[in-house]
């Protein structure tokens, strides 16, 4: 008896989780345009540390390339890129991974 009630309760559990989903991390690549000195990818990456979900980010001027560390439940890569841009530089999504 204590065997068939672990198991449902575990079957449950996997079904909510299943259902609900799990936050991830995910690491987004993008590139950056308009950066022209060495305070652009300071703000760049003040503004992408500023979004909810964002755990790490680091920003090249010299490659023009951003990487991102976010919560897939908190973030997405659109919406990271959406907010660089606004800043006053465009970004381009390149490579998305888990």
């Amino acid at each position: 008896m204590k065997k068939i009630l672990l198991t449902i309760a575990f079957l449950s559990f996997a079904a909510i989780s299943t259902q609900q989903g799990w936050a991830q991390e995910q690491t987004v690549s993008m590139h950056v345009a308009g950066m022209t000195c060495g305070t652009c990818p300071i703000s760049v990456r003040h503004r992408a540390m500023q979004m909810k979900g964002v755990h790490s980010a680091s920003v090249d001027m010299n490659t023009s390339l951003a990487t991102v560390v976010y919560e897939d439940s908190e973030q997405s890569p659109q919406a990271i890129a959406q907010a660089i841009t606004k800043l006053g530089y465009p970004a381009t999504i390149t490579a998305a991974k888990q």
